[in-house]
Parts: C-alpha cells; sequence; structure tokens
C-alpha cells in the first residue's frame, strides 16, 4: 500500500510504508556515521596541531640564536627523540655483521663420511626475520661415527 506522494523539489516520490521506514533507517545510520566522521576529523586535527607544535618547539630549540650563523647541529638521537613523540618511525642505520654459528648434529644416516658431509652442506640453512642474508659458507668439521 502507497502512502501520499510526497514532493521535493519538483521531484514526486512514492513510498510504501515499509519503504519509508528503510529510508528513514537509513537516514539515521548516515546522521551516525557523519557524527563519527566528524569527530574523527576533530580528532586528527587536533593530533596534527600538536606535531606541528612539537616540530615548531624542537626547530625552535636547534635554532635558539646562541650560535650567530643560520645553521645548527641537530644529532640523530635528538631526531629520533623528536620523531617518536609525534609518533612516527625513528631514523634506522643499516648494518651488517659476519656471524659464526656452531651446530652439532646427530643421528645422521649415511653410507660414507664424504656422504654424511654432503648431506649436512645440502640441508643446512641460515635464515632470520627480516634479513638479507648475502652469502653462506657451510664448512663441516669433526665427523664422527656414533
Amino acid at each position: 500500500m502507497y502512502l501520499n506522494p510526497i514532493t521535493v523539489d519538483g521531484i514526486t516520490y512514492n513510498f510504501t510504508e515499509e519503504s519509508l521506514k528503510e529510508l528513514i533507517k537509513s537516514e539515521t545510520a548516515s546522521k551516525s556515521r557523519l557524527q563519527q566522521l566528524q569527530l574523527e576529523a576533530q580528532f586528527s586535527y587536533k593530533k596534527l596541531a600538536e606535531i606541528r607544535s612539537k616540530v615548531y618547539d624542537f626547530f625552535t630549540e636547534a635554532f635558539d640564536g646562541s650560535v650567530d650563523e643560520d645553521e645548527t647541529t641537530v644529532t640523530r638521537d635528538e631526531v629520533n627523540a623528536l620523531l617518536e613523540s609525534i609518533g612516527s618511525d625513528m631514523l634506522t642505520t643499516t648494518w651488517s655483521a659476519t656471524v659464526e654459528i656452531t651446530v652439532n648434529i646427530t643421528g645422521i644416516k649415511a653410507t660414507s663420511k664424504e656422504e654424511a658431509e654432503d648431506i649436512i652442506i645440502d640441508n643446512i640453512e641460515v635464515s632470520g626475520y627480516d634479513l638479507d642474508i648475502d652469502s653462506q659458507d657451510v664448512s663441516v668439521s669433526d665427523i664422527e661415527r656414533e
């Protein structure tokens, strides 16, 4: 059953009671979501203003006029403290290392010492979380019968 037609801005709409209920529910949900988005935008703006203030204060202190030049030295630790305070990733340095790992392996079934060595070399692999391992040199020593 259709309700009385409704005209808005020259367009006539025909609603059933059920379709009008659905429209009201949809509009209520849209209004609620809009309010939520407004709160999120306000929070984000406040966070941005806080970050701007921290960055400004940091550089104001770094260029405090204690030197006659328009240059100053800011350390990595100072920059990282600023970045951490605004919730950003800190500056990092890439490192490399040579690592020695000692492993004792038992229970290798092979017909010869050479075959046991080949089994070890073919099956030992070093890996690590998010590490780029460029070369692996596996050397085997002290192969003995059990």
